[in-house]
């Protein structure tokens, strides 16, 4: 390729570039730099009716010829299409298809762009169903038909794509065949950040140029809602009807929510990739909502397993250490008085035999996060046993006992749970803050917990880091309450959020802030993998718990 060796700028080739578009299609735009501030390698393209617009650097010649090449052949076989009411993933799965469609018009006009397009198409068949994977995929896919992928939605367009090459003439293909594409997405409830979708391979535009706006469109959301992936905005009147492309009208419901007004985003958390070693930043969203207010949970049928738990966590001794010197007895030898009292032997003068020195420990100087799993698994009986209710009837139970006792024994601590409807809805549900009472409303509130959707565990270990880190006590404990383990609906890698919890767990423990996972099921293999077999703690029963909690406090006591 041309231009190997340094970066070029478009200003020194912009009269070659000129000269090539005009050779190519007849026609002269203006080329105007595209300067923005970020990562370079981020930019794409644009173009209008007037003119079009290019990086003011970029690696290669032939990045900028192929750019110039593929914005030419949409001014000459493309047409505008209106963008009201169309959700962000619908208009970009179109404008891939309607990407591959010009490029093949212009290459049945002019061969020899093939050879220049091509080696810009790089990315090989994955396992990955992430939105921007699953696309770039495609875009292969529809350009070579030699291209396999081996994933049913990326094969159904490689080959609905080729199987009519008859209709490329008319863009009305390229809507259909995108709103089939992108409704079939659309039901596996894959999330895509319109904001930070980036065209892939870099010489194609941004697709602003293909659509038509009453007014400029507002910058989108970092991501958007995921019940609206693909959902059109409604027509007046017309409740929730689309009113894009025609859509399958028997696809499930995406969510169950009862008010998604509630969620409300609070933070964004790198996610840990095993294969390249690496963060990606700001991937998931973390949004908080309040649990429904509900009567309650009863007492203990027996009254004396609260008082046994009470009394464990009274007793525990997690205390800032206090280090006396010249005591009369003690577990070391305090140097500095033995060294004080042999001087004054030598002297002739009585020694001082308070040469011991003893750690004390007063008070309680403690913060503990209570974080319940409350996933969809959670609903699964807790046991064999009729009458034993299910895993989150344990883990409710098994919270009510030690948030009890953690109040009664005056410990900062707070309670919450979490769940995941894929990287940009991490569920948050607070029950108590740690400046909050331990009240009737948070018993409510922890009542009132239901069991939905997946376990993205390592952003919620991550947002319970940053809520301990802000306490001001000595020794700070994440106690995670789990059923099973680290699971999403767009993650097919079982071993990605494994590996990402334990990244998280890692990142907690460099922090000084110790993480013990109550385990109430799931494969230990992989509860030992994520916190450590030290930090995992079976139990099957709310009876067992005083048996467990005095294993916890050993680790914060030692």
């Amino acid at each position: 390729m041309d231009g190997v060796g340094g970066d070029i700028a478009l200003a020194d080739v912009e009269r070659r570039l000129r000269a090539y578009g005009a050779a190519l299609w007849g026609s002269d735009p203006p080329l105007r730099p595209l300067v923005r501030e970020g990562d370079p390698a981020a930019l794409r393209p644009r173009f209008d009716a007037d003119l079009v617009r290019l990086p003011a650097v970029w690696p290669t010649l032939d990045l900028y010829r192929a750019a110039l090449a593929h914005a030419g052949a949409h001014r000459m076989f493309s047409r505008p299409w209106p963008a009201k009411g169309l959700k962000p993933l619908l208009t970009i799965v179109v404008s891939l298809v309607e990407d591959a469609r010009v490029e093949h018009l212009a290459m049945r006009r002019l061969p020899g762009l093939r050879r220049l397009w091509a080696p810009f198409h790089r990315v090989e068949p994955s396992p990955s169903l992430m939105a921007a994977d699953l696309l770039e995929r495609l875009a292969r896919a529809l350009f070579d038909t030699g291209y396999r992928d081996g994933n049913a939605w990326v094969d159904k367009g490689q080959r609905l794509f080729f199987e009519r090459p008859e209709r490329w003439d008319d863009p009305n293909f390229s809507l259909a065949l995108g709103g089939d594409l992108a409704g079939d997405l659309g039901k596996t409830r894959v999330q895509i950040n319109a904001r930070g979708h980036r065209v892939d391979p870099p010489y194609r535009d941004d697709n602003g140029g293909l659509w038509l706006y009453d007014t400029p469109p507002e910058p989108p959301r970092d991501a958007d809602d995921p019940l609206e992936a693909v959902r059109p905005e409604p027509a007046e009147g017309e409740g929730t009807r689309r009113n894009g492309p025609p859509q399958d009208s028997s696809a499930p419901a995406p969510l169950a929510v009862a008010d998604t007004t509630a969620l409300r985003p609070v933070a964004r958390y790198p996610e840990w990739d095993h294969r390249i070693g690496l963060h990606r930043p700001d991937f998931v969203q973390l949004v908080e909502c309040e649990p429904e207010l509900r009567r309650p949970l009863e007492a203990p049928a027996d009254p004396r397993l609260a008082g046994r738990v009470r009394a464990l966590v009274r007793h525990a001794v997690v205390a800032r250490p206090e280090r006396l010197r010249r005591q009369k007895d003690g577990d070391d030898l305090d140097l500095d008085a033995c060294i004080a009292a042999s001087a004054a032997r030598r002297h002739g003068h009585a020694p001082d035999m308070r040469v011991f020195r003893r750690v004390r420990r007063r008070g309680r100087d403690l913060s503990v996060l209570l974080l319940l799993d409350a996933s969809h698994s959670t609903n699964d009986p807790a046991n064999d046993r009729a009458g034993d209710g299910t895993v989150l009837d344990l883990e409710r139970r098994s919270a009510d006992l030690l948030a009890g006792a953690l109040a009664a024994a005056g410990d900062r601590f707070a309670l919450a749970a979490f769940r995941s409807d894929g990287r940009e809805a991490v569920h948050w549900l607070p029950v108590k803050r740690f400046a909050e009472p331990y009240d009737a409303a948070a018993r409510g509130r922890l009542a009132g917990l239901d069991g939905r959707w997946s376990t993205r565990m390592g952003a919620a270990i991550r947002h319970a880091g940053a809520a301990l880190a802000a306490q001001p006590t000595l020794r700070r404990l994440l106690l995670l309450v789990t059923d099973g383990e680290p699971s999403d609906i767009d993650c097919p890698d079982p071993r990605h959020l494994v590996e990402d919890a334990r990244k998280a767990v890692r990142e907690l423990t460099g922090r000084g802030i110790d993480v013990v996972c109550v385990a109430l099921g799931g494969d230990p293999h992989t509860h030992h993998r994520i916190f450590g077999r030290r930090n995992v703690l079976p139990v099957d029963r709310v009876e067992r718990l005083p048996d467990i909690l005095p294993t916890v406090y050993v680790r914060l006591t030692g």
